[in-house]
């Protein structure tokens, strides 16, 4: 990139990365204060429905977000870019309701009336998820990162003020980062000076079901990937239950500092790559690719050593000795390897989503799923839980050189390849003239 192109690619990524650090701040100070509140049981169900809602949004992301991303960023200033706004948010507030809808009636025969806050929370979640990815492809990162900042701040004030009782804690817990969800989505509606425009009329069907074809992929691709990370760590939670997940659980708490420039950074470089491929520019998209990708693996390195020698002073302290008994050193070095191969494959996969390779990612990870299960059922039912970690890790790990044998690949094809594929997706959903 020109010199002028990196500082507002910097000046952006600081923007962004501050909203993603204060609303992690604020899931990690949630956390630790469940963790140390709540027995194991509870804190374990926490955990399980809070992965339920990272499941949300990876779903959202799929169906509506990556796609609102790569026409968005070819239509800004455009009139095709209200024909998206309809199609995509009427997407997202039918997905994001069938979420709360099957989240609550889930959970109602484990956790009660709770249930329902839990069901509001994903489904918030999910399309405040929606909302910020909208806003970054159309490279609005202030708004994204105001409604990061009052979603921590209501989060932590709701939870305070709705703390009344410690036998009322989960459902406080849930009821206040609903709430905060929704105040995130209040801001970022009035930002932008407009509502969500939601429609389910024949003309919004039939856009589509002009994409129908990279959507079925793209869905495939996430049931995969979902099925590979967050599906293999809740059926870990289901076989092992709550209280063996919850050591695992918390320790996962502890790595997500790791994800906060990852996530922010993923979420900046789609447009910028999905640009930079329309305009035939391969070889800067690749090297944007490879610097990003360098710089993640130099923090898990550095993070992961450094967790180490703290995690046992984490442990008696933050923690306040709940978990003596388990071996913490052991499921530490775990969580770093799952998370560290979890990030790596980051931002090549974005590579791979811009240039609508969607079939390369659902038959990756379905791969990795498969590898995944056969390794960490058989230690679950035979070994102790943290020995299922291998499982995850080994996954994860054929997922990071799938991809990055995918990215080899794409990023050296000709140009135009990469150009039609990408330009094949935004006609198939452009509006008719008028719209």
């Amino acid at each position: 990139m020109k010199r002028p192109d990196i500082g507002r690619f910097g000046r952006r990524f600081a923007v962004i990365l501050s909203g993603e650090l204060i609303q992690s701040l604020f899931h990690f100070v949630l956390n630790i204060v469940l963790v140390r509140e709540l027995g194991a049981h509870g804190y374990g169900l926490f955990a399980i429905v809070f992965t339920i809602g990272a499941v949300g949004v990876t779903y959202i992301r799929a169906l509506v977000g990556v796609p609102a991303t790569l026409f968005l960023s070819r239509s800004l200033g455009r009139p095709a870019e209200r024909g998206h706004d309809m199609v995509f948010g009427s997407g997202a507030t039918a997905v994001a309701l069938l979420m709360a809808g099957a989240v609550s009636i889930g959970l109602a025969p484990v956790v009660g009336v709770t249930a329902l806050a839990g069901g509001a929370f994903v489904g918030l979640y999910a399309f405040r998820s929606y909302l910020r990815i909208v806003l970054l492809a159309r490279q609005k990162p202030w708004v994204a990162g105001a409604s990061d900042i009052v979603y921590a701040a209501c989060g932590l004030g709701l939870i305070a003020f709705l703390h009344s009782s410690d036998e009322a804690l989960l459902e406080h817990a849930f009821l206040g980062i609903a709430g905060a969800q929704a105040m995130g989505i209040a801001v970022a509606l009035a930002a932008l000076g407009r509502p969500v425009r939601v429609s389910f009329r024949a003309s919004v069907r039939r856009r589509y079901a002009g994409i129908w074809r990279p959507l079925a992929w793209s869905l495939l691709g996430v049931t995969g990937t979902t099925v590979q990370g967050q599906g293999l760590t809740l059926l870990f939670a289901v076989l092992a239950g709550p209280a063996a997940y919850a050591p695992i659980a918390a320790t996962l708490v502890l790595f997500a500092p790791l994800r906060i420039p990852t996530n922010a950074l993923n979420n900046m470089v789609l447009p910028e790559i999905s640009a930079l491929l329309a305009a035939g520019r391969r070889r800067e998209a690749r090297r944007l690719v490879l610097r990003s990708t360098a710089l993640i693996g130099l923090a898990c390195f550095a993070y992961g050593a450094a967790m180490w020698a703290a995690l046992p002073m984490i442990e008696s302290h933050l923690f306040k000795g709940r978990f003596s008994h388990e071996p913490m050193a052991g499921i530490g070095f775990g969580v770093w390897c799952v998370v560290t191969m979890a990030l790596l494959y980051a931002i090549p996969r974005a590579f791979l989503e811009a240039s609508a390779a969607f079939r390369v990612i659902a038959a990756g990870a379905l791969v990795s799923a498969v590898v995944g299960f056969l390794i960490m059922v058989p230690l679950l039912l035979t070994m102790a839980p943290p020995f299922a970690l291998i499982g995850l890790a080994v996954s994860e790990c054929v997922t990071a050189l799938w991809s990055a044998k995918a990215f080899r690949d794409r990023s050296r094809h000709p140009d135009g390849r990469v150009r039609t594929a990408a330009h094949r997706v935004v006609g198939a959903a452009a509006p008719p003239a008028g719209a």
